[in-house]
């Protein structure tokens, strides 16, 4: 249902652990720890939101102060020059800022106009052969209805949020998958631990017996055949105790690695394998993972951003009222000194209002944003059943392993009885040898089966754990 990278060996040297110089073995939490503060995949996580971030504050540039400049160059005939200069030459130099104000959706602009302009006229008309222009103009635009509060102009840098707010939970989803997987390889280093203990114990007894054996065919008690016996066990667990001495190095080597601590080579793991953990009753960790669940939080996000699309068309289809005003001061003058006197005053102060005649597009987006919201609905039921279901089965299984392990208590206890037994016949020469090794390597494979379930039992708490976020906070 849920869903491995090696730094510079300073990190070691930097980061490493004194506790595990002297230390014999390293704890599952240790472990981990080991892995948030070194492993790469946390960092590169953790870079996605602020990657999502700087994404989100490049929209913020649309608040900024935009300079305007520019240099005209004006000849122009008229066609009819009636009570109209035959000719004008001009030049014209402006520059100006605007800018946009996400707050209240208005846009500001100044400007700054300066000009001189040479004319051809009949001296008749009264007209100057040339004169200088300067005018300064402010110009405020204000939403009314649509983008009222600046809602549009700032929709996507809104909107970005809610992908931040995503990529933060999938970024943890992410850890916490890594986690699970490599909680797990700690779990099969601790059942490989308690393998070898097993195999070393079967190994001893069968060397023991060996020896026994040796000691009875030499005082004639026993066959030859009884020692070939004895011989074959002790092969078979010495090739049992290399097969799986090599999984558990491989495997510490692999941890170690992960870890990027060359320490974890001369240390164990430090776990009880045969641990029961106590369990919340079903329904209330139903209850919890309803309420809490990063699945689950996920689609609320996108619910939420959706729902923001939908506003953002709604008030697309708005009429678009705006209030302007414009102010200017301004004034033209053959002396260049006297032009700059701009005491003449224009001003004004009006509505404008545009709609678009049937709004099709806008309508259809909304439209189409009203199903996508019930999909992901929809989607949020069918996550919340799967999760649960999952919950459910793995809770069951939880539990029926604990009477499970209960049960491999009893049965390592009935073995050694039974062994014990076989002995004592044999030792009064009642009994059989292969009998003994029989019971013997059943006592093991009980202990074996034991550990076995006692390790599914922990990877199932793994997922338990997982399924429930508990595993990276």
């Amino acid at each position: 249902m849920r869903n491995p990278k090696s730094i510079a060996l300073l990190l070691i040297g930097l980061f490493g652990a004194p506790f595990l110089s002297h230390a014999q073995t390293i704890t599952r939490e240790e472990f981990l720890n080991q892995l948030k503060e070194r492993h790469p995949l946390f960092e590169k996580e953790r870079l996605t939101s602020r990657i999502e971030k700087e994404e989100r504050n490049s929209f913020l540039g649309a608040q900024d102060w935009n300079v305007l400049s520019s240099v005209d160059l004006v000849h122009e005939e008229p066609a009819l020059p009636v009570l109209a200069p035959e000719e004008t030459d001009a030049v014209a130099v402006s520059a100006g800022v605007e800018r946009l104000f996400w707050k209240t959706g208005g846009r500001l602009s100044t400007s700054l106009t300066s000009s001189r302009a040479s004319l051809e006229v009949d001296p008749s008309l009264g007209f100057p052969g040339s004169f200088y222009e300067h005018r300064f103009e402010i110009t405020y635009t204000h939403p009314l209805m649509r983008n009222r509060n600046g809602f549009l102009d700032r929709l996507l840098y809104d909107l970005k949020q809610f992908d931040i707010d995503s990529s933060d939970v999938l970024a943890i989803e992410n850890m916490e998958d890594f986690l699970a997987g490599s909680e797990a390889k700690y779990l099969d280093w601790v059942f490989l631990t308690e393998y070898k203990k097993i195999v070393s114990e079967r190994l001893g007894l069968s060397e023991e017996e060996l020896a026994r054996t040796r000691r009875k065919r030499e005082a004639n008690l026993v066959d030859q055949a009884d020692v070939i016996r004895a011989e074959d066990a002790v092969r078979i667990w010495k090739q049992s105790q290399v097969l799986v001495e090599s999984q558990w190095d491989g495997l510490q080597a692999e941890l170690a690695v992960l870890t990027q601590n060359d320490e974890l080579y001369k240390v164990g793991p430090d776990f009880n394998l045969y641990d029961v953990v106590e369990q919340v009753a079903l329904k209330d960790a139903m209850s919890r993972l309803k309420e809490k669940s990063r699945l689950i939080s996920l689609l609320d996000i996108r619910l939420r951003q959706l729902e923001h699309v939908r506003r953002g068309f709604e008030d697309t289809s708005k009429p678009d009222l705006a209030l302007v005003a414009r102010f200017n001061t301004k004034n033209a003058d053959e002396d260049f000194g006297d032009s700059l006197e701009t005491d003449k005053i224009d001003a004004l102060v009006g509505l404008q209002f545009s709609v678009p005649l049937g709004n099709r597009t806008a309508k259809a987006q909304i439209r189409k944003t009203g199903l996508q919201i019930a999909q992901i609905r929809k989607q949020r039921d069918e996550v919340t059943l799967t999760l649960t279901s999952a919950l459910a089965n793995l809770h069951i299984q939880i539990r029926k392993l604990e009477e499970v392990l209960k049960l491999n208590r009893e049965q390592i206890k009935s073995a050694k009885e039974r062994t014990k037994e076989e002995l004592k016949l044999y030792d009064q020469g009642r009994g059989e040898l292969t009998f003994v090794i029989q019971s013997r390597d059943n006592e093991q494979n009980a202990k074996l089966t034991y550990a076995q379930n006692a390790l599914t039992y922990h990877k199932l708490l793994i997922e338990y754990r997982a399924l429930m976020d508990e595993l990276y906070q």
